[in-house]
């Protein structure tokens, strides 16, 4: 019987091509944290859509970050071990003040860092609980940055925040914050696109320059 020839041993074989939106490393493990325990629709479809937005900004790693003022120790905890670990942070699940004053913290970082158009009315975290923040008009979202540095601490946030509640469909608190976060992250996608797609749509079409030259 004939041996199946083979390629020389000096041609090197073909790589077979990466996904197009193949995250970086330090995204994979990130996502294998927040795709990791929780199984609501309502997650999954969050997850979704920040994979969508890093997918459209091309995974960040560095760049612009959310301010630091009023942001939970937590995050800097999960920062200074490069974002590798699926630990509960110290000091968040001791007991039941610990996962209060956590939830308080995340809410009013929350609050810090969006833009004031969204914050209008809105004094304190109670107010956010009772109205939430605005969801339309023309303002941008620019003060939410995408990327390592930006809207996945707050879907890390979350992520812990689901773990030490232990509630199956989340507290009250956490459903508004997620369903407020995945809104985000679509609007940024969506004006991403849009940006995109700008300059070809104002592009003049060549057969009316050509009747114009």
């Amino acid at each position: 019987m004939p041996t199946p020839t083979s390629l020389p041993s000096s041609t090197p074989p073909v790589p077979a091509a990466a996904p197009a939106d193949l995250p970086s490393e330090k995204h994979r493990v990130v996502l294998g944290l927040l795709e990791s325990e929780i199984k609501l629709p309502t997650w999954v479809a969050a997850v979704q859509a920040w994979r969508a937005l890093e997918t459209a900004t091309g995974f960040q790693t560095s760049g612009k970050a959310l301010p630091s003022r009023r942001r939970p120790s937590a995050v800097s905890w999960w920062i200074n071990r490069a974002r590798k670990t699926s630990q509960i942070p110290a000091g968040i699940d001791g007991d039941d003040d610990e996962r209060e004053d956590f939830y308080a913290a995340v809410i009013s970082w929350w609050l810090e860092v969006n833009p004031s158009w969204r914050k209008e009315g809105v004094e304190g975290a109670d107010d956010w609980e009772m109205r939430g923040l605005k969801q339309e008009g023309d303002g941008n979202l620019d003060a939410l940055p995408a990327g390592l540095n930006g809207l996945t601490s707050f879907m890390a946030c979350l992520w812990w925040w689901y773990q030490i509640a232990d509630v199956d469909e989340g507290t009250p608190a956490w459903r508004k914050l997620l369903s407020d976060v995945s809104w985000v992250l679509a609007e940024k996608t969506r004006a991403f696109a849009g940006k995109r797609a700008a300059p070809a749509s104002s592009e003049e079409p060549l057969s009316k320059r050509a009747r114009t030259q």
